[in-house]
């Protein structure tokens, strides 16, 4: 069986100001809601100097699959940044911003340098099963 999906919480107390209790209680009820292990929640003042590096060495280090913030107003500029390397959900409208969403022109073209997509010439047998497995 597989475990659950880890998340880090993440806001800026700058942004928060005196609603930071309330953020960091959103971020919790929505990593648990969608099914997500909140390894911790990291908090960032105005005096962080370059805080979506750290942010970022945070997310590796945890491992972390998504960082869940109150609104996007937290991760000014940065957002592509992070979706690299994670899922990025907000609270505050609720929304994913998938990793593995890349602009159309990003994906490799079948046939270019060994990539192969089945069924797209047509001369491909499909295997029995239907799951690669001729057995």
């Amino acid at each position: 069986m597989w475990g659950r999906p880890t998340a880090i919480g993440y806001l800026r107390r700058d942004v928060s100001g005196v609603s930071q209790v309330w953020d960091e209680t959103q971020i919790r009820s929505v990593a648990k809601r969608l099914g997500y292990e909140l390894a911790k929640i990291v908090v960032f003042g105005p005096q962080t100097g370059n805080p979506v590096p750290q942010l970022l060495d945070t997310i590796e280090r945890v491992g972390a699959d998504a960082v869940v913030m109150p609104t996007l107003q937290h991760l000014p500029d940065a957002l592509d940044l992070v979706v690299r390397v994670c899922d990025v959900i907000t609270v505050n409208p609720e929304n994913t911003y998938a990793r593995w969403v890349l602009p159309e022109n990003s994906w490799p073209k079948p046939g270019a340098e060994g990539i192969v997509a089945r069924g797209v010439t047509g001369n491909e047998q499909s295997p029995p099963d239907g799951f690669g497995r001729t057995d």
